[in-house]
Parts: structure tokens; C-alpha cells; sequence
């Protein structure tokens, strides 16, 4: 009941509201009637006072013309009465001279009927009169006309016939006099206004008369050709005003002509069928009146402001005490709702669902949203900006669907637009009705909490399968590709204990055993690659590298598998004038070793591989960009695995591929060796034609060694370059040069033959020829031949991509001076022509591998290893070698035998780092710490399967000399043996 006595109430003050506001309204709208009612009449009175105005003064100049021309035509009435009594020419003269002074018209006529006339100086001519005058003169009448005189302005003419006779011979039958239109518009005076008055006085038919008008329109001939040019009248209001003028109507309208509004006043003149015609802008003859019109509306409007002044106090006081208290109430309920929303996670905002303006919004947008309120309610739509991805349909509006009382929940991603923080709101909308108008609350709920802390429960979970499914990844690719390798260790063994005494098949059998080692060895070097990689304990060691040196290498290295399957090996070096570099040479080997392997394991017996190495201008000073294309014609990839190629464990699965062996790291690992080096790996592929990989990386330049370029003996001597590639022609020709020869190139054999012929006989003979063993028309050897045959003796080097060991005998026999192989750079060129010319030094060997028992005879190594098969391994090898050995189990031990030992008794000693009781690296230490500064001094090498760079670091930092990583590779144990015990 009460709540319905409160809405009865309710609706009743809405009621006297809006009855008092309709009131105002009302009152105002009378208020603003009358005032609009007033103007008007000042205005129309406005205009009549000017049109009266304005025909006054006009009229008035009509009298003065009217007095003018009763003025002008008694004197001729009167003159032509005294000629008729005078005779004498002369006499005549004097008389018209004097009464021209006194009427001050510009000339005197006798004047016939026809229009000739004579002067009273004799001359003579036709008066132009516009009106047919012969019958008004025939008939006795005075007549008033505009005329032309050649020479002349236009002038008005008075004649009468009432004196006729002869004058000088001339028969005449009218005197008349004429004035210029300018005297007569002085005689007027029409200068009213402060001379802004214009005035014409035309026929009916619009022929001007008199003109005094405006110099901008020129002289106005007709003015009605006025109207038609300078005023927006359609043709038909002319007419209409024509129809006026020869009715003789007399009236004033208001015209436009050139953009001004103008008074236009017309009256019927006494003279003739004359029209009498004044203009004058609207704005002049209104000033006055105008600043009596603002005056007056000035008042009007301040006594109508006073008014509803009054009216709109009278409301405001009526209800001022009521909003008071309303005010009073809703400050209680606001600040209230105020403190109640500053301390929970919610955002309220209502919104007008016609104009979508917030009405309310409360003071927590800011903290929850990042948006001020002033924001939100300037414009709503600022609310999109809360979504980090558009909506499905951005100009869809989802409010307009939901009806009053109806409700609609959903969850959204928000990103808080001052700290850029995602949070997640679950959002309520709901529809009201508030005073009959219709409107949206919307209830914005932060849930990031309840949301993270699910989040991070799925996350858990999520990581704790995906890290079993990359377990049972891992150890499943493991499992197969380390067991192949095993299952040929285990089952080789086997057979070669079961077939002991053929020794030819137990050879066998060890080979593959020793093949299917080095494999399982690849594979776990591979996994610890990849696991220091994704550590980050992988670094990068600059070193000096010579590339001539890295690709001769790679060559060697990669040669025996070529040959194995019978492929085509391409190498070469193009513009490459910086092959002294800084870089991690053994990473550097394992990238292009791991694209080469691939290149050659996956082209087909018969198949080509390539490998092209060319050089650019680097982006830093000091350094340059070097480009390594390895291409093969093998069976490719699919776009598919190109995309993920890059990824540890991927091997594309297809018939070929499968039967090929290997962890799929590879490309893995050298992906990631090339970035650490600043570089970029790209592939091109398409399957059944083969694979290309290109590999950028910017090197440091060996500045400091810049080599010795010029050969002063070869010096502007011409070479000849043979090869039946261009860009092998081009880049040895171009190194020819900077050696200080002339180069000439060519890609056939028969056409070199003819060169040398035809230079021998111009005598500028070659010095030097450079030819290709494999050539398509003949091989190097035979052009050697050719060009022996011709008695030239000139230096021959055959260049050549492949082993020539095997060729050898049979180019030294046709005249081949020397070899040099692909790829060539310029220190192999220099080095290759100065053998050539006999210049070369001998070459220094960089180490000797000693055969078994030479030179260590009788060295004695301490040999510190724990476990038994191991020191069993290492103390063979080095017994081949010719090495005394003693062992010891571990650390403590091998510092007892050390310290209790004479200086000199052990020349070296082999430690093992991992091992009971004592590690090697503090066995190294308490050795160094010993007195006896021979024994403490001993060399000491660590042999062990940490192998990793950090474990070489160590073992330095601990008093080692050297490093040994296992298994033994035999090669490189006698290597550093021989270097720290002979060198």
C-alpha cells in the first residue's frame, strides 16, 4: 500500500511538472509570436515611409524637368518669332550667340523636316533624332528627342516649328537647340541621397531619354537591357513592368541588381509619354529607419527577456526547495553507492538506450577498466577499445535486443587501457524502464582471479602432459635410432666370435662394427648439441679461420662418401677478396658438414651436389657478408616438412627417407649455431628435383693480414682462363688481374687451342693457362697436348674439383705444370702460379702422425682411469705407439704415485675427471700444490666424456694442459701427445 501511495504521489508531481513546464513554454512561445509580429510591421512600415520618401524627392526632380523643357520651348517660341523679323545673317549670328548665353544650351539648329541641319556658323549635317520628327514638324507640334552627332554625347533636342524660312540657302522648317544629358541632369540637380541616387527618364518601351546612373554600367541605352543584365528578374516581370510604364502607372518596388537591393520609384511625366525613374540602394535610404527598427527591437526583445526572466525565477524559486530536497536525497543514496563500489570488483553504468549516453557510471571504471568516467560518458563506445581482437561483427548492436526486464550474462577478455594488463569480466545486461523511458544497466564483474587461478591449473596440467608426451617422443625416436646402430655392434660381435678363425670375415665384421660406432657416436654427440643449445650453454669461439682452408677440408672430408655413391662434387669461390676471416671454425665445419651429410645422403647414386661460396659487402665496417649455397639434384622435400624442418626430431616420413638413419637434430642444431653467429639459413626444395640451402653470415675480416696480392714476374703477362663454367671463368679471371695479369677466358677446349695458336703468331703469346680437366668438347689433358704440340712451353695448371692422384702421370707426361683444385681462391691461384714459375718456398707441415713405436719409445704416461675396460682400451693404444704405462683407479691414487715418484719418471699424465674417492680435478690441484717444482710441473692432459666446452674451461682453470674428450678418437690422442712430448 505504501509503496503505492509513493507512486501515486510520484506520478501527481510528475503531472504539476510537466503542466507548469507547458505553461512556460506556452508564455514563451506567445512572447516570441508577438515579437515576430512587431518586426514585421516595423518592416512593412519600414517600407512604405522609404517608397513615399522616395517618391517625393523623385517627383520633385520631375517638375524641375518638367519646368525645364516649358522653359526651353517658350525661348524657341520666342526666338523663332525675332528671326522671322530679321534679316541679316550677321545679325541672326549675334542674336543666337546671345541667347545661348543666356539659356546656356550647347548648340542652335535650323532644322528641316527630314533631320539636315545648318548652323548658325554655317555648318551643316544630319541630326540623328531617335523620333521620327518629320510629322510632328508637318503637323506644327514641339518636339523633345535624344539625337547623335557624330563627334558628340548623346543630346537632347528641343525643336518647334513655328519659325521656318531660309537661312545661307538653307531652307529650314524648325529652329532647335540641344543640351548635353550632362547639363541636364546639372540643371536637375538629381543629386539626392549624397549623390547615391540614380535617375532615368525612358520611353515605355524602355529607350532612355535622360541618363544619370551608375559609371559601372556604362551608357544605358535601354533600361530594360539593364534589368536584364544586372538584375536576377526573369523575363516575364520585365514585361509585366514594361505593361506598367506604358500605362502610365506610377509606383515603387523593390529590385536586385549586381547582389544590392534597390529602390526602384516610376511616375508618369507631364512631357511627351516620358516615364520619370528613380534608383537608390535599399541600405541608404533605410539607415535611418534601420537604426530606429534595432532601437526599437532592442527594447522589445529586453522587455520579452524580462518577461520570461521573470517566469523562469517564479518556476526556478516554485522549485528550488523541492530539488533541495531531492538533491539531499540522492547525494545520500550516491555517495552511499559510491563507497559501496570503490570496494568491490564491479562496474555499474546505465545507459539511455535511445542515445546509448551514459547516464550513470560509477567512480571504479578507472581502476577496473583504465578509462575515467569522463571518458565513458563522452562517448560509450569507448568501451570496444577494451577488446584486444575485433568483434565477429563490430557494427552490430547487441543491446537493442534485450527487452525491459530481461536479463543476458557472457564473459569477455578485456585489456586495461592504462596498464595494458588482460583481464576477464563476466558481464550482466540488463533491460529497465526508468520515467517511461527505456534504458540498459550494465554490471561489469572482474573475474581475472577465479580466471588465473584456473588458468594456471590448466596450464599445470597441460605441461605435466606435454612434457610426458615429449618424454615418450624423445626416448621413442631414441630408442630406434640409437638400437639400429646397437643391433649392428651386438649382432657383428657376434658373428665375428662365431667365425674367429676366417680372419677375412671377421675384418669385415670389425669394419661395420667401427662404422655403426662412429654412427651411435654422431647421434649421442647430436642429443648433447641439442641439449646445450636449448640450455644456453652452447658458445661461440672466434678464432682465425682461413675459408680456403674450411672448404679444402670440407672437400676432403666429404669426398670418400661421394665417391661411395657415385656423385658429381661441385666447389667453388666467387668474388671472394677476403678469405682470412674471424669464426668459430669447428661450428662452422659442423653447419656446412650437417647441410653436405643431408645434400649427399638424400641425392641418388649419379646425382650432383654443390657447393658455392660467394662474397658481398658487409653492413658493419671491418666485416663482409658471405652467401654458401649447398645444392643437391635429390629427391627434395615437401612444402610440408619445409615448415618445420627447423624443429629437434623432425625426419620427413616417406619410403626413401625412412630407410635413412639419423636423429633428425641435425638441421636443429644448425639453425641454431647460424643465428648464434648473426647469420640466417634458408631452403628452396621442391620434391623429385632436388634441394638447395643458403646460408648468410656476416664475418669478421683478418684486416691485420691482408696477403700480398701482386706477382711482379707475371706482371702485364696475358693468361688464358679454360672452363666450361662462366662464373669459374669470371672469378679466376678476375683474381688474374689482381695478381697483375692480363686474363682472357674461354669455355671451350678447341677454341683455347686456336687462342694460343693465333696469339703465338700476333707474338703476345699466353704466359700462363689455366685449363679445366673435365671439359665438354675435350678433356684438360688433351688440350694440353694441343697446345705442347704447338712448341709453346708456356705454364699449364689443370683446375680441377677431384682427386687427380689418378690422373697425375698422365698430365705430367702431356705437359701439365701443376694442379690446383676447386674451389679456387686467391691464395690458391698466387700459391699454384708462383709453383708454376718456380718461385714457391717449401711448405712447413703443420703435424706428423707418428707411426706405431717411432719417437715415444720410452716415454712413460701415468694413466689415471677408474673404470677397468676403458684403461684396459687406452693402455693398448698407447702400448702400440711404444708408451710405458702405469695406471692408478683414481685421484688420491695417482697423487700418491706422483708425489712418491722421481722427477722424470713420468713424462705425462691422463686423467680421468669423473672417479671415486678423488676427482681428477682435485687430483690436478694437490699435484700443482706439491713442493718439488719437476714434479708439480708435470704435464697434465684431462681424458674424459665431459665433453662439452664449459668441462675444457674447467679443466684449464684447474692446472690442466690439455683436453682429451671420449671415446679415444686414436688420431687426435697421438696428435696432442705429440705435441706436448716432441714439439
Amino acid at each position: 500500500m505504501g509503496i503505492k501511495n509513493h507512486n501515486t504521489k510520484r506520478e501527481k508531481n510528475v503531472m504539476i511538472k510537466r503542466l507548469r513546464i507547458a505553461v512556460f513554454i506556452a508564455v514563451s512561445l506567445g512572447i516570441v509570436l508577438i515579437v515576430f509580429r512587431y518586426f514585421g510591421f516595423v518592416s512593412k512600415t519600414i517600407y512604405e515611409e522609404s517608397v513615399s520618401h522616395l517618391t517625393e524627392v523623385f517627383h520633385q526632380s520631375d517638375n524641375m524637368l518638367r519646368e525645364l523643357t516649358d522653359k526651353n520651348l517658350n525661348y524657341l517660341h520666342m526666338w523663332g518669332e525675332n528671326l522671322q523679323d530679321i534679316s541679316s545673317e550677321d545679325e541672326i549670328r549675334d542674336y543666337i550667340k546671345k541667347a545661348q548665353e543666356d539659356a546656356g544650351f550647347l548648340d542652335f539648329f535650323f532644322l528641316s523636316a527630314d533631320g539636315n541641319y545648318k548652323m548658325a556658323t554655317g555648318e551643316t549635317g544630319y541630326l540623328g533624332l531617335q523620333e521620327n520628327i518629320e510629322d510632328e514638324i508637318r503637323q506644327g507640334n514641339d518636339v523633345i528627342a535624344n539625337a547623335a552627332v557624330p563627334g558628340k554625347s548623346q543630346l537632347l533636342v528641343f525643336a518647334t516649328p513655328k519659325a521656318h524660312g531660309i537661312y545661307q540657302g538653307f531652307e529650314y522648317d524648325a529652329i532647335a537647340i540641344a543640351y548635353e544629358n550632362a547639363d541636364i541632369v546639372d540643371v536637375l540637380d538629381i543629386s539626392a541621397f549624397d549623390g547615391n541616387a540614380q535617375s532615368f527618364v525612358i520611353h515605355p518601351d524602355g529607350r532612355v531619354v535622360i541618363d544619370h546612373s551608375s559609371e559601372s554600367w556604362g551608357n544605358v541605352y535601354n533600361f530594360f537591357g539593364v534589368l536584364r543584365e544586372h538584375s536576377d528578374m526573369s523575363e516575364k516581370e520585365i514585361s509585366e513592368l514594361s505593361e506598367k510604364f506604358k500605362s502610365g502607372r506610377t509606383d515603387a518596388m523593390l529590385l536586385n541588381l549586381d547582389g544590392r537591393n534597390y529602390y526602384l520609384v516610376y511616375e508618369k511625366s507631364h512631357i511627351q509619354d516620358w516615364m520619370f525613374l528613380g534608383l537608390v540602394q535599399a541600405d541608404i535610404v533605410n539607415a535611418s529607419m534601420n537604426n530606429l527598427q534595432s532601437s526599437t527591437m532592442f527594447l522589445v526583445s529586453m522587455v520579452a527577456v524580462c518577461i520570461i526572466a521573470f517566469l523562469s525565477n517564479f518556476i526556478i524559486q516554485k522549485n528550488r526547495e523541492t530539488l533541495r530536497k531531492k538533491d539531499t536525497e540522492i547525494q545520500y543514496r550516491d555517495e552511499l553507492f559510491q563507497k559501496l563500489s570503490m570496494n568491490v570488483d564491479d562496474v555499474f553504468l546505465m545507459l539511455d538506450a535511445k542515445t546509448y549516453q551514459a547516464d550513470y557510471v560509477s567512480p571504479n571504471a578507472e581502476k577496473l577498466l583504465g578509462i575515467t568516467v569522463e571518458q565513458i560518458r563522452k562517448d560509450i563506445c569507448i568501451l570496444g577499445k577494451l577488446h584486444p581482437e575485433e568483434q565477429e561483427d563490430p557494427k552490430k548492436n547487441y543491446l537493442e535486443e534485450i527487452q525491459v526486464h530481461e536479463q543476458r550474462e557472457c564473459d569477455f577478455e578485456y585489456v586495461h587501457l592504462k596498464t595494458g594488463e588482460k583481464r576477464w569480466f563476466h558481464n550482466i545486461v540488463m533491460g529497465s524502464e526508468v520515467n517511461g523511458k527505456k534504458k540498459y544497466i550494465l554490471v561489469m564483474s572482474d573475474r581475472t582471479s577465479d580466471w588465473k587461478m584456473n588458468q594456471a591449473l590448466s596450464e599445470a596440467v597441460h605441461a605435466a602432459e606435454t612434457a610426458n608426451q615429449a618424454k615418450s617422443t624423445f626416448l621413442s625416436n631414441m630408442s630406434h635410432d640409437i638400437r639400429t646402430p646397437m643391433n649392428a655392434i651386438i649382432g657383428f660381435t657376434t658373428l665375428a666370435v662365431s667365425n674367429i678363425d676366417d680372419q677375412e670375415r671377421v675384418r669385415d665384421y670389425l669394419g661395420k662394427i667401427l662404422s655403426s660406432s662412429k654412427h651411435l657416436l654422431s647421434l649421442i654427440n647430436d642429443i648433447l648439441d641439442m641439449s646445450r643449445i636449448e640450455s644456453g650453454k652452447l658458445h661461440l669461439e672466434e678464432t682465425e679461420v682461413s675459408l680456403s682452408d674450411v672448404l679444402h677440408d670440407l672437400k676432403t672430408i666429404i669426398s670418400g662418401q661421394i665417391h661411395a655413391k657415385q656423385l658429381e662434387l661441385y666447389m667453388d669461390a666467387m668474388d671472394v677478396t677476403n678469405e682470412d676471416v674471424y669464426c668459430d671454425k669447428t661450428r662452422l665445419n659442423q653447419v656446412l658438414l650437417n647441410l653436405l651429410s643431408n645434400a649427399v645422403k638424400f641425392t641418388p647414386a649419379g646425382g650432383t651436389v654443390s657447393v658455392r661460396l660467394k662474397q658481398y659487402p658487409g653492413a658493419v665496417k671491418g666485416s663482409a657478408l658471405y652467401e654458401i649455397r649447398i645444392k643437391d639434384t635429390g629427391i627434395g622435400m615437401s612444402q610440408e616438412f619445409v615448415q618445420k624442418i627447423f624443429s629437434p626430431f623432425e625426419r620427413e616420413r616417406t619410403s626413401t627417407v625412412s630407410r635413412t638413419q639419423g636423429t633428425g637434430l641435425g638441421m636443429a642444431i644448425t639453425k641454431n649455431i647460424v643465428d648464434m653467429m648473426g647469420g640466417t639459413i634458408e631452403v628452396q626444395t621442391e620434391q623429385g628435383k632436388g634441394t638447395e640451402f643458403i646460408v648468410c653470415l656476416p664475418l669478421r675480416i683478418q684486416s691485420e693480414r691482408q696477403r700480398i696480392e701482386k706477382i711482379a714476374e707475371l706482371e702485364g703477362l696475358k693468361a688464358l682462363v679454360v672452363d666450361d663454367d662462366f662464373n669459374t671463368c669470371d672469378s679466376v679471371t678476375k683474381m688474374l688481374v689482381r695478381v697483375g695479369m692480363r686474363s682472357e677466358w674461354t669455355l671451350s677446349g678447341k677454341e683455347a687451342v686456336l687462342r694460343a695458336r693465333q696469339s703465338m703468331e700476333l707474338g703476345d703469346a699466353f704466359h700462363a693457362y689455366i685449363i679445366d680437366w673435365r671439359l665438354p668438347d675435350m678433356n684438360g689433358i688433351e688440350v694440353t697436348r694441343q697446345i705442347r704440340s704447338l712448341g709453346d712451353d708456356t705454364p699449364i695448371i689443370i683446375l680441377t674439383a677431384y682427386d687427380w692422384s689418378d690422373i697425375e702421370a698422365e698430365a705430367r707426361a702431356a705437359g701439365v705444370t701443376a694442379f690446383c683444385a676447386k674451389p679456387l681462391f686467391m691464395s690458391d691461384i698466387r700459391d699454384t702460379l708462383m709453383t708454376a714459375i718456380g718461385q714457391s718456398q717449401a711448405e712447413v707441415e703443420d703435424s706428423i702422425l707418428p707411426e706405431a713405436g717411432s719417437d715415444f719409445r720410452g716415454r712413460c704416461i701415468l694413466l689415471v682411469e677408474d673404470n677397468e675396460l676403458n684403461s684396459e682400451i687406452a693402455v693398448e693404444i698407447l702400448k702400440e705407439y711404444g708408451f710405458l704405462v702405469d695406471t692408478a683407479e683414481n685421484g688420491a691414487e695417482a697423487v700418491e704415485k706422483v708425489k712418491n715418484s722421481t722427477p722424470g719418471k713420468y713424462d705425462l699424465v691422463l686423467m680421468d675427471v669423473q672417479m671415486p674417492v678423488m676427482n681428477g680435478y682435485e687430483a690436478t690441484r694437490q699435484i700443482r700444490a706439491l713442493d718439488d717444482p719437476a714434479l708439480s710441473g708435470i704435464t697434465i692432459l684431462a681424458m674424459t666424456a665431459n665433453a662439452f666446452d664449459e668441462d675444457r674451461k674447467k679443466a684449464l682453470e684447474y692446472g690442466m694442459d690439455g683436453f682429451l674428450s671420449k671415446p679415444i678418437v686414436i688420431e687426435e690422442l697421438i696428435s696432442t701427445l705429440h705435441n706436448n712430448l716432441l714439439d
